[in-house]
């Protein structure tokens, strides 16, 4: 005797409420192996967001290479924009260059009455908003007249425009760098250059105009961004051999803004795979035990298996009516968990970390799928039992 899809649905509740302690260890090993998988997904998710907020703060990755003579004989190599351009070509993972010059003795600024003291004063080239991935808030970046002209023209970060200006429009406005006056065109966001810097305030002049101002008293640096993070030690490695080739005797380093972040992140690489492996674990030991259950099963309704065949039911029919009963305690299993995971996690992120989570319905349905995989696919095989059952036998409960 055939049954409806609503008739299996049925018969597979009326199955799940008649036996709870076997329905209830079922739906347990799903909410055990479902709640291992979403609750690494979430950890994982606030990680990532962790780690992408305090990029955020600092300027695009990027490396400083530096090569100098050990007995001080030879001068300090100088990068030239040709020398990193070659750079860039020949070592992998660079994504931009700029070269920029630190202005020494210079960093009190004024404006009117208002003043700026251990302001950060640098020179830049024309490729240092790419470099550092710095967004101008208003006005606009240096263009080529400002540097061939050696106009008097800077950008100052939004610390800075505060200091001065409080809240009050600082373009076209002309400030003081000691004697000499500037006017302001641009304003940039504010961002960490190095780890544990706090900002200070900055103001950005052309390098032609730095080199001109500060004379001596300054020094150029190269900077190397990045095309990604996880280049850091890969691109730190190949520069630091390629430098040691092209400058033989001179004492090599490589400096980033952004090693601590790098190795934070494959801190949590490892550890993420570490929680999935957990969250693996526990679905496979969920899965065991669900086939166990359902073996159980089995043998214990042979003989209504038996009837069920008597009566014109097809193998398929039969072992469908596990499977059904499998699928929907790993809905029940599986919803509770993420449910409950869920919860869980918005008030440990809230309230005890105060970090950054947010629900993501592609976890969400992952860790679903895995309920389904684990459920399904461990109670079809025991299912499969119902096909080679003698139905004589199984009238009998052999």
């Amino acid at each position: 005797m055939a049954l409806s899809l609503l008739d299996l649905l049925a018969a597979t509740l009326r199955d799940i409420q008649g036996n709870w302690v076997r329905s209830g260890l079922t739906a347990l090993g799903i909410f055990m192996g479902v709640a291992a998988v979403n609750a690494t997904l979430n950890i994982d998710a606030i990680s990532t967001a962790q780690l992408q907020a305090k990029l955020a703060e600092r300027d695009r990755p990027f490396v400083v290479p530096i090569a100098y003579d050990p007995q001080w004989i030879r001068p300090q190599v100088e990068f030239t924009e040709a020398d990193l351009q070659t750079i860039q070509r020949e070592i992998e993972g660079i994504a931009n260059y700029s070269l920029v010059t630190e202005v020494f003795g210079l960093s009190d600024v004024r404006f009117s009455d208002n003043s700026a003291t251990s302001v950060d004063v640098v020179g830049v080239s024309q490729t240092f908003q790419e470099t550092t991935g710095r967004r101008l808030i208003d006005g606009r970046f240096f263009n080529t007249i400002d540097f061939e002209q050696f106009y008097p023209v800077v950008i100052i970060d939004e610390v800075l425009a505060q200091q001065l200006f409080q809240g009050e429009s600082a373009i076209g406005q002309g400030i003081y760098l000691g004697t000499t006056r500037f006017t302001v065109i641009g304003i940039s966001e504010t961002k960490q250059m190095w780890v544990g810097s706090e900002p200070q305030g900055e103001l950005w002049m052309t390098r032609a105009y730095a080199k001109l101002l500060a004379g001596i008293f300054s020094m150029d640096r190269p900077q190397l961004s990045l095309t990604t993070l996880d280049n850091y030690q890969a691109v730190e490695s190949t520069l630091q051999q390629w430098m040691q080739t092209q400058y033989p005797g001179y004492t090599v380093h490589v400096w980033s803004n952004a090693d601590d972040l790098y190795r934070e992140e494959q801190q949590q690489r490892i550890s993420s795979r570490v929680f999935k492996s957990m969250g693996v674990l526990a679905l496979v030991i969920g899965g065991v035990g669900i086939a166990n259950i359902t073996v159980a099963a089995v043998v214990e309704r042979t003989r209504e298996i038996g009837l069920r065949r008597a009566l014109g039911a097809t193998d398929f029919e039969v072992m469908a009516q596990f499977v059904v009963e499998a699928v929907v305690l790993s809905l029940i299993g599986g919803l509770v968990a993420v449910t409950t995971v869920h919860f869980a996690t918005k008030t440990a992120a809230v309230q005890i970390f105060e970090a950054p989570y947010e629900f993501r319905i592609q976890d969400a349905l992952l860790s679903m799928g895995a309920a389904f995989a684990v459920g399904v696919g461990s109670s079809f095989l025991p299912a499969m039992r119902v096909t080679r059952l003698d139905v004589v036998e199984a009238l009998r409960g052999e």
